[in-house]
């Protein structure tokens, strides 16, 4: 049984996109530094010369392809992106943007409206924590993927001790301020999630984004435990990232390193 339902994703998100969110992380804040290198390593994968038709999935309101126009304008030129979101709220923020290009269409991903074998790249960052069937999103980008197409994923691994730390603090303090009314995350574990990319036809997880040991309580921009303001708390997870940038990491450091499975996989 599925913990949420469809329809409860679609309200949350309209709900976020007409309360106004940034079209890009700060990636000078502690909130914002880790999003805004994932918007950045999707939109490197995208400049791949062999790369000429993209499929990003929760594309919301178009942040990677702003980000991917801005940051590499002449391989823009060439090529095409069809981005999907369940909130018919931020589809529009995107077709606002006006991105050569760029196609942004309303979907809930049950069923993806393309043909197989359509794309070269699949874009899906922070969604599938989102996603009530999981297997079946998996299968249908499995589809559409062409031989050796590449789906590049990122979701929040419950391992950490953080993200815990971090859901029984919100939890807490939804439950005090009474507004706990959507439930929308199923955060799936690193061992369960390749089992099932395995399954739905996908090589083995690649090329790793370590970030930051999270053996700390973060709530709010702040570090509570140890106390570190906001800004103590950005130069740590910055010499991080630069300190673990193409290391091989144990198991056991690993799985404090990953706030979030961030890979690259291939369609067998």
């Amino acid at each position: 049984m599925f913990r949420f339902k469809l329809e409860t994703v679609k309200t949350y998100f309209d709900i976020r996109a007409q309360q106004g969110r940034r079209l890009l992380p700060d990636k000078n804040t502690a909130g914002g530094l880790e999003g805004y290198i994932e918007y950045q390593k999707a939109a490197s994968l995208m400049k791949e010369e062999n790369v000429k038709n993209v499929l990003d999935i929760g594309c919301n309101r178009g942040s990677v392809e702003f980000l991917f126009h801005a940051d590499y304008p002449q391989k823009a030129e060439k090529t095409f992106i069809e981005g999907i979101d369940i909130s018919e709220y931020a589809i529009k923020l995107a077709n606002d943007l006006n991105l050569p290009n760029c196609n942004f269409n309303v979907c809930d991903g049950t069923k993806l409206p393309y043909p197989s074998e359509s794309f070269d790249l699949v874009i899906l960052v922070a969604v599938i924590e989102h996603v009530v069937d999981k297997m079946a999103l998996l299968l249908e980008i499995h589809r559409v993927l062409r031989p050796s197409g590449k789906l590049f994923l990122t979701t929040n691994n419950p391992q950490c001790l953080s993200l815990k730390a971090n859901l029984v603090m919100w939890s807490i303090v939804k439950t005090l301020l009474r507004k706990q009314k959507y439930e929308v995350d199923d955060f799936i574990s690193n061992k369960n999630l390749i089992a099932i990319l395995t399954d739905a036809g996908f090589e083995s997880e690649s090329d790793r984004l370590y970030f930051w040991p999270h053996l700390y309580i973060y709530f709010w921009h702040w570090s509570l435990i140890p106390l570190l303001p906001p800004k103590l708390l950005y130069l740590y997870q910055k010499a991080c990232v630069k300190l673990l940038a193409q290391k091989q990491l144990p198991e056991w450091l690993d799985k404090r390193c990953k706030c979030t499975l961030r890979g690259i996989l291939t369609k067998k």
